[in-house]
């Protein structure tokens, strides 16, 4: 199999600066806005109220994965581990360039000049999440990036969602009785008028 069958969490990094100007960052450096803060503490206000919470937290080495992983970290106080592998698709030539310009290439797999190949891509985030999974028994939380979330089924050479929220959890239970694609998926969000938890099946993962 791609990956070690073990429960798991995994959520995007909170919006960026590209982001809100709507621009390719790919393996380029990009701060958290004001938002993509509040989005990351809204995170770690629902993982702190899991029945079943992470005992570890695995984020990319950009500073947008980074400091989201801080923020959901700021109570739980568990162990950090910092990993390459888990980084955004290097981008070559379109970093830095607007979403019209490229977005199509990136969501399509197409590889780009001076970028990562999509194999390339996919052999890295199958290193960065497999080195997770196999460090604890227990359930650990991914913190990384849109296209290492979209690349989890290229693994299983399946198409998911090209729309992840930014800061938004999703957990993978495991399910051998489908080897094709062996993940039950849910994804969570709050609700800010009781601060309770609400827990969906994913419709980003509706394999």
């Amino acid at each position: 199999m791609p990956l070690p069958l073990k429960h798991f969490y995994m959520i995007r990094h909170g919006q960026t600066e590209a982001n809100e100007k709507r621009i390719m960052a790919g393996n380029t450096e990009t701060a958290l806005t004001k938002l993509g803060r509040q989005q990351a503490d809204k995170a770690r206000r629902i993982i702190e109220q899991l029945e079943i919470k992470p005992v570890a937290i695995f984020h990319s080495h950009l500073c947008r994965a980074r400091d989201t992983a801080h923020i959901i970290n700021t109570n739980l106080n568990l162990p950090l581990f910092e990993d390459k592998n888990l980084g955004e698709k290097h981008c070559g030539i379109h970093e830095g360039a607007p979403y019209e310009a490229c977005l199509d290439e990136f969501l399509k797999w197409i590889d780009i000049e001076g970028g990562e190949t999509a194999k390339e891509f996919f052999q890295r985030v199958k290193t960065g999440k497999t080195n997770a999974l196999e460090r604890f028994n227990e359930p650990v939380l991914i913190a990384c990036h849109g296209g290492v979330m979209r690349a989890f089924a290229a693994l299983y050479e399946k198409e998911s969602s090209t729309n992840f929220k930014n800061a938004h959890l999703y957990e993978f239970i495991p399910n051998p009785k489908n080897p094709s694609f062996p993940w039950i998926i849910f994804e969570y969000d709050l609700d800010e008028s009781t601060g309770e938890i609400i827990r969906t099946k994913s419709k980003n993962y509706d394999i």
